[in-house]
């Protein structure tokens, strides 16, 4: 009954009988049909991008919350890792170089952090690279060495005083300094890494809870 009636109300509108249908009435609801659904679709797209507004407003006064050191990892897709050793005498040396950067890689990519190839990281938005750097030193003991192991993220910032250029910015770095027999180096290198990665991949997760879970 009730949609008899509608029917009956509509055609009344539009000068047909229910029996007719005709061209007039077929361009009449046609007309209301799509204009209906543009309504419909402008409605949406509105509260679409309301909630899109604000829940980028959300992002940003969370990752403000944050530590320094985690607020730049937030927005990083991915990392490329480069290596730097120095001996005594300030000269390059390839020394635990592949067993390290072997070693982080696959912490990163456990963590679900992409890892860069060379051809990535130069196209990418911010140029950012996990510096890896070893040094040893010649003790007082002739026996030990001092051992100097530092990650530092690289990334390519901008200048409030200069906001058309970039260079490079130190946003997150771990140090450390330890004297250890000679033939200890590379195990000393490598629980240091790892402790030093541990904390990256949790600084990491803080900043991108939505890329990882």
């Amino acid at each position: 009954m009730i949609v008899s009636g509608v029917r009956e109300f509509i055609c009344n509108c539009i000068g047909t009988d229910l029996k007719g249908n005709t061209m007039k009435s077929k361009l009449f609801l046609i007309v209301l049909l799509l204009a209906a659904i543009t309504t419909i679709g402008i409605s949406q797209d509105r509260q679409s991008q309301a909630a899109k507004k604000k829940a980028a407003m959300a992002e940003r006064a969370r990752i403000y919350k944050l530590p320094a050191e985690a607020q730049s990892l937030a927005g990083v897709k991915g990392i490329y890792v480069l290596f730097q050793g120095l001996d005594e005498d300030h000269k390059p040396t390839d020394s635990g170089k592949e067993q390290l950067k072997k070693d982080i890689k696959l912490k990163l990519r456990r963590a679900g952090i992409k890892v860069y190839s060379e051809e990535e990281w130069l196209a990418s938005q911010d140029g950012e690279r996990l510096m890896v750097t070893t040094v040893t030193k010649n003790s007082d003991s002739s026996l030990n060495r001092m051992y100097y192991i530092a990650l530092v993220l690289v990334q390519d910032v901008v200048l409030h005083r200069s906001p058309n250029a970039t260079v490079p910015g130190n946003t997150w770095n771990r140090f450390h300094m330890e004297l250890g027999p000679k033939s200890k180096f590379l195990e000393i290198a490598r629980l240091t890494t790892n402790d030093h990665m541990d904390k990256f991949i949790k600084d990491y997760r803080i900043a991108n809870p939505i890329y990882l879970f």
